[in-house]
């Protein structure tokens, strides 16, 4: 197996971690550049990314530049001076300057069949889109994003239950299998590539916390994708006598007539009168509460009769 040479890997977020995991064995000299550490958990303190916490634990060079961009994150690269920068799920984008510092091209892995879904949340858009088939890009990055022409690219089909969180563990170890063989390409100068359809592609941006709210006059199946894909953030909410219920895990099914829209139907698991079909719910977090089954929450209910996400959406 020939070695990869001196490797910058840009990565921050779990989808990273299966594929820098590989490289270690593969390369003369690796550097792990992460983003900071950010507050996270009820506390806020900070929190090391994935990608870091992984490199720390394993003894590998780990750098976290607040921007790459910065003097300090331009330095940094420029005096470990790589063969070649690899890239997954790193969240900034790289200035044109560092896309050129290696002699060979810089490449990203990114986790779907682009040019669909082009962007910051690629797992989530394709489980929203109600998507069959997922997959994994390999490209060349160039200044604009995720539109360099395309080194590999291996389908999945999907069952349409998986949640992002399940689909893009499952993507990185697709990702972690196919990709170190089109490295060996890269290094020995024989990766071939193919532009990618720019009329094909389909862009995404950040989600915000307004994406998550429920609106219970679109059909069942529709809601069912946005529960499943806005996890962890930022989650599917509705609200009850103004106050956040998020939806944590639910099941489309078929509805009955008559009920008012966001209305509890009678049973043991609570189920909600959607546009079209209806809605179990199967875990659920009232707000400032920890999650619980949503079987338990009805039993808790001071009545009978309840009417999810009345008013008009948030602004």
């Amino acid at each position: 197996m020939a070695r990869l040479g001196r490797i910058v890997f840009l990565g921050t977020g779990p989808f990273a971690v299966p594929l820098l995991g590989t490289l270690p064995e593969r390369t003369d000299e690796l550097l792990v550049v992460s983003q900071p550490d950010r507050p996270a958990g009820r506390g806020l303190r900070p929190r090391e990314s994935p990608v870091a916490e992984w490199a720390r634990t394993q003894g590998v060079p780990v750098a976290t530049p607040t921007r790459l961009r910065s003097g300090e994150g331009r330095a940094l690269l420029r005096q470990f001076a790589p063969d070649g920068i690899l890239l997954a799920s790193y969240g900034q984008l790289v200035p044109p300057d560092l896309l050129a510092l290696a002699p060979r091209p810089p490449l990203n892995v990114h986790p779907s069949l682009l040019p669909r879904h082009r962007g910051a949340a690629p797992v989530a858009s394709t489980i929203l889109a109600g998507d069959r088939v997922a997959g994994v890009t390999l490209m060349v990055m160039t200044g604009e994003l995720d539109a360099g022409p395309i080194a590999g690219q291996w389908e999945m089909p999907l069952g349409g239950r998986e949640t992002t969180p399940q689909l893009e563990a499952t993507l990185a170890e697709l990702a972690a299998e196919v990709v170190p063989p089109q490295l060996q390409a890269w290094a020995s100068g024989e990766l071939v590539t193919h532009p990618q359809d720019d009329a094909a592609a389909t862009m995404i941006r950040p989600f915000r916390r307004v994406d998550g709210w429920i609106d219970w006059h679109r059909s069942a199946e529709l809601i069912d994708r946005q529960v499943r894909s806005l996890q962890p953030w930022p989650g599917a909410w509705t609200t009850l006598d103004g106050r956040r219920l998020h939806i944590r895990a639910a099941h489309p099914v078929a509805g009955v007539d008559g009920p008012p829209i966001g209305a509890i139907l009678p049973g043991e698991w609570p189920t909600v009168a959607c546009g079209q079909g209806a809605l179990v719910l199967e875990v659920v977090q009232p707000e400032g509460r920890p999650a619980m089954p949503a079987d338990a929450w009805r039993r808790g209910l001071p009545r009978d009769h309840i009417l999810l996400g009345g008013g008009p959406p948030p602004a």
